[in-house]
């Protein structure tokens, strides 16, 4: 398991916490009305996402929200959303780490192309909806004996519609030839 998400969370409530010092001379933990420095902090992650090129998932979205409101409403939405964001970090590191894993059981010409089937758009969760969803579309996902859910696609972002992972426990995949069905395509959760 990485420690990438954690570590950026912590890194940008450290640098929320100094932007806001810097600006009050003190850390008001969002205790009363937005300062200069609780909507300055508001600023950093945006930053943040910018600057490491991997914008919010819905999840992440919401987080930042509520945080937002914290700012204005006082501590007693802030503190949540800073917990909450911990916690999500730390789930977005476990399910990180069970990805890489399912990467490392492939060739490593695709290992690039695998992704988890969270990172398929900005409300997908890392389940089989996505996956059956991903097929729908005519891309293969499946589940690896680790529990993660992944999809595989090439260095344009299509979605591979014939590729056959080594490990799995379940698959999802377009029905070959490519068969539309309405502006999806047929697809099927058995397997070859």
């Amino acid at each position: 398991m990485s420690g990438d998400n954690s570590t950026v969370n912590i890194l940008v409530t450290c640098a929320a916490f100094q932007v806001e010092y810097a600006l009050e001379g003190k850390i008001s933990m969002a205790g009363g009305a937005l300062s200069k420095g609780g909507a300055a902090g508001l600023l950093v992650q945006p930053v943040v996402w910018a600057v490491t090129g991997s914008g919010p998932d819905a999840a992440d979205a919401f987080i930042y929200g509520t945080g937002v409101a914290g700012a204005f409403a006082g501590a007693i939405l802030a503190i949540p959303a800073m917990a909450t964001g911990v916690v999500k970090a730390g789930m977005d590191d476990y399910i990180g780490g069970l990805v890489e894993e399912a990467r490392q059981d492939e060739l490593a010409e695709v290992r690039g192309g695998i992704y988890g089937t969270d990172d398929y758009g900005f409300w997908a969760a890392n389940n089989s909806i996505t996956a059956m969803t991903i097929a729908s579309k005519g891309g293969v996902a499946w589940k690896h004996p680790n529990g993660a859910y992944c999809f595989i696609k090439d260095a344009s972002d299509t979605l591979i519609c014939d590729f056959r992972p080594k490990k799995y426990t379940e698959i999802f995949r377009p029905i070959l030839p490519l068969k539309l069905n309405g502006d999806k395509v047929l697809w099927t959760g058995s397997d070859y």
